[in-house]
């Protein structure tokens, strides 16, 4: 099997392949858990996957990035919650950055920068 073949399989795949079971309710419960949780994020050439623990949970939430700006995905319940980032210097909420720009949030008010990846 070629590259591609395997990139086409969908998620659901992947993880029975790798359950490797025969258990039929198992089975069901790994197909439940892929309906209902969200894909974990692209892997950007920057950054790579940034996780962080769930603050509902405690199970493992990505970085993602909408139209508003950058957010924590939880991989397990959903749990969805904005990033946001207050100049250190005159205290405003930061601009995010575009999606698929570095995380470089930059402060309206000032010439301050950051970064999420130095929190």
């Amino acid at each position: 099997m070629n590259d591609f073949v395997d990139e086409a399989r969908s998620r659901v795949a992947h993880l029975l392949r790798m359950a490797n079971t025969t258990d039929d309710r198992l089975k069901a419960q790994i197909i439940e858990y892929a309906d209902t949780t969200p894909e974990p994020p692209v892997i950007s050439r920057g950054a790579g996957i940034v996780t962080k623990g769930c603050s509902r949970c405690l199970r493992t939430a990505w970085r993602q990035h909408d139209s508003e700006g950058p957010l924590w995905v939880c991989g397990t319940c959903g749990h969805v919650e904005p990033i946001t980032m207050r100049c250190p210097q005159c205290g405003v909420d930061m601009t995010p950055p575009r999606s698929g720009a570095p995380d470089r949030w930059e402060c309206p008010s000032c010439d301050e920068v950051a970064s999420t990846l130095a929190l």
